[in-house]
């Protein structure tokens, strides 16, 4: 559901192992690409691993409708691999309330769809409402190239390209608020073209709980936005608290350039400049625990000036549940985090469960340095660099179903370690481990392809 925001990485999917009689096998260190990512759901966390371009993709969380893909619906409190998938080079997951879905390349470089988890309201894409356990091939539109795919509460977008290269935009699942964009409330449980409106370019789709966001570009390259589904708090931004069924222009605040729109449950969120080039935020919708960071509790139904922390410079905005992340610069160049909302889970990571309802400072780790910040309904992630360069995630919050991947099921409402050395030093050891039984068969006449799955990522 929030989404995971990295450059799609393409592979030829050709092994690249270790001579048989030339080399010796490589040691761990000297793997030279190492991706670590994250994405999390409402209560479910993936960790991604790449390793020299192979995929690895564990699992934590809670695992009722089987949205963890491990063939079950029992919840795992420690990271466990996916290795259903087989042959695949996964390029996104996404995590969406109940519901996962991930999109990738097969070894020819064909566009692949699979998905797992409730499927209640069709939000699978499968054309039934059955849930799946385990990730199952979906289909998708012929002539359709996929980009980017979206998990919302209960609805999902497939993002991408016509056969003629025009912008295409599918959606599924749950209607009941509009959500899908279609011009009604019923709901879809396959792919369903939806209309753009005219002269509009598609940048990035956005998803809630409830609704949904297009931030993208006019015919003149002037910034648009357009917005449908629920609007009960005022998160479409719209100056009211109607629902809309099809996709509805905002207004974009006056002498504000936008650079990034983001959306929580029923929150929304905007970072940009002013016309003088000053850092600006401005936030609409569900205010109860102060996540809008106004100093107040009170909902917004249109685009509101969030005061931000003095001296500080914005690099990044995360939209969680309830929760809301300021990443960014103090006056020294030095890095600062900032929280405010929802906090009963202790998910802002204070060191208590007192929600707030303005910008407060976060203390981080001793020598980690944040990369990312991901949110889920009731816990919170930092993904970053120790003090070695190597890569180290913190944990805060909600935990009740594992979802933090600390071997337990203890809330934490401060920053805690998340364990992922030895998930990484085994990745790097399958992944060299397979190589080195490549170039055995291809010494021996006979070949094969795998990606070492036996997964890919995040947010912000």
């Amino acid at each position: 559901m929030r989404e995971i925001d990295k450059k799609r990485k393409h592979s030829s999917g050709e092994p690249s192992g270790i001579g048989l009689f030339a080399k010796k096998p490589r040691t761990s260190s000297e793997f030279t690409d190492l991706e670590i990512s994250l994405v999390t759901g409402d209560s479910h966390t993936f960790l991604y691993i790449k390793v020299d371009g192979e995929d690895k993709l564990y699992a934590s969380g809670k695992n009722n409708c089987g949205q963890l893909g491990l063939g079950d619906e029992t919840q795992r409190n420690k990271w466990t691999e996916v290795t259903q998938l087989g042959v695949i080079m996964i390029e996104k997951v996404m995590a969406g309330g109940l519901h996962s879905i991930l999109i990738g390349k097969d070894k020819d470089g064909n566009d692949k769809l699979y998905a797992c988890g409730r499927n209640f309201e069709g939000q699978l894409g499968l054309g039934h409402n059955e849930h799946r356990d385990k990730w199952t091939k979906v289909p998708f539109p012929k002539g359709f190239t996929i980009e980017n795919v979206l998990a919302g509460g209960d609805h999902s977008f497939l993002q991408g390209k016509g056969k003629d290269g025009e912008d295409k935009i599918y959606a599924s699942g749950s209607n009941m608020h509009g959500q899908l964009g279609l011009g009604n409330f019923t709901k879809r449980t396959e792919w369903t073209e939806v209309t753009l409106p005219r002269g509009f370019s598609v940048e990035k789709v956005l998803v809630g709980d409830y609704h949904s966001i297009l931030k993208g570009k006019g015919k003149n390259g002037e910034d648009k936005l357009y917005a449908s589904g629920s609007n009960h708090f005022g998160q479409l931004g719209l100056g009211d608290t109607t629902d809309r069924d099809q996709w509805t222009e905002v207004d974009i605040p006056q002498g504000f350039r936008l650079e990034k729109a983001l959306v929580g449950s029923c929150h929304s969120i905007l970072k940009g400049k002013s016309k003088d080039g000053e850092d600006k935020l401005y936030a609409c919708g569900y205010n109860l625990y102060g996540q809008l960071g106004l100093g107040d509790k009170d909902d917004r139904n249109e685009w509101t000036a969030v005061p931000l922390p003095r001296n500080f410079t914005i690099q990044k905005v995360m939209a969680g549940g309830s929760h809301s992340f300021l990443k960014g610069k103090g006056k020294d160049g030095e890095d600062k985090l900032y929280a405010s909302g929802y906090n009963y889970y202790g998910q802002l990571g204070l060191g208590d469960t007192k929600d707030r309802d303005k910008w407060t400072e976060v203390t981080q780790p001793e020598g980690f340095t944040i990369e990312k910040v991901l949110g889920g309904y009731g816990h919170s992630i930092l993904k970053g660099k120790g003090k070695g360069g190597e890569d180290k995630l913190y944990a805060s919050g909600w935990n009740n179903y594992g979802q933090l991947g600390l071997g337990d099921t203890k809330n934490r409402d401060k920053w805690t370690e998340v364990p992922i050395a030895d998930l990484i030093k085994k990745s790097q050891k399958d992944v060299n481990d397979r190589k080195q039984e490549d170039d055995v068969s291809e010494a021996s006449g006979s070949s094969s392809f795998s990606m070492g799955l036996n997964p890919r990522d995040y947010i912000f």
